[in-house]
């Protein structure tokens, strides 16, 4: 793999831990990968499998099982960067690959949530229906943002602007699997009773945030978009 391919194979949607562990990592496994028969929606197929059972895994009663649990994540992360590089590197990109990829995050996404679940109910109670339907609007809250900011992007970017910066560069990548840090911390403390309320916090400061932002830098570009041209 040549120097004047590594620029190609990088996502722009990538999030920080994409940047800064999970790429890194993935570069390697992709050069050997390269040189076998393996096709990437296959690298994509084992990504999955190891995080879903990397997700199960977070809501063990024990440190070990939690250990095991975010060493499952971290290598499912690791081969789903690797997949889509080799992907590119092959010249073999499809809608079947890109179906599978964002299934494949689904899937690892709803078993670490189940087991979370699985362990608050072996653990202790289960946070009451009001604090869930609160926790279940701030993260309808914070998709229908960002997913606004995502479908605008190339209309808030004809104004340089420091909001752009915060929306891209650090509420965007908080999207990405960025945010299996929070129940993993909360699992490794011990402390996944604490989640749901942190959660539900976490989920309403991001959606004001970013569409406070998101207005501000729209109603710029709509003010500069209006401005006459002199003509020369």
């Amino acid at each position: 793999m040549s120097n004047a391919a590594e620029p190609v194979l990088g996502n722009p949607r990538d999030g920080y831990i994409d940047r800064v562990l999970y790429r890194p990592l993935a570069r390697p496994l992709t050069r050997a990968l390269l040189s076998t028969p393996i096709s990437p929606n296959a690298v994509t197929l084992g990504s999955a499998a190891i995080g879903v059972a990397g997700g199960l895994l977070v809501g063990s009663i024990g440190t070990a099982g939690v250990l095991a649990g975010v060493a499952c994540l971290v290598a499912s992360g690791i081969l789903d960067c690797s997949d889509g590089e080799l992907a590119r590197l092959r010249h073999a990109e499809s809608r079947l690959g890109h179906v599978l990829d964002v299934a494949g995050d689904t899937l690892v996404a709803v078993a670490l949530l189940a087991g979370i679940v699985r362990r608050l109910v072996r653990s202790g109670p289960v946070p009451g229906g009001p604090l869930l339907a609160a926790l279940a609007l701030g993260i309808a809250g914070a998709f229908a943002a960002i997913t606004w900011s995502e479908v605008t992007e190339s209309r808030r970017r004809r104004v340089a602007r420091w909001e752009n910066q915060v929306l891209d560069g650090v509420l965007g990548p908080l999207t990405t699997r960025d945010w299996y840090v929070f129940p993993v911390a909360f699992a490794l403390a011990g402390r996944l009773g604490w989640l749901v309320p942190a959660a539900t916090v976490g989920a309403h400061i991001f959606w004001v945030v970013t569409l406070v932002l998101l207005l501000r830098v729209l109603r710029m570009s709509q003010v500069q978009g209006s401005v006459p041209r002199v003509r020369q």
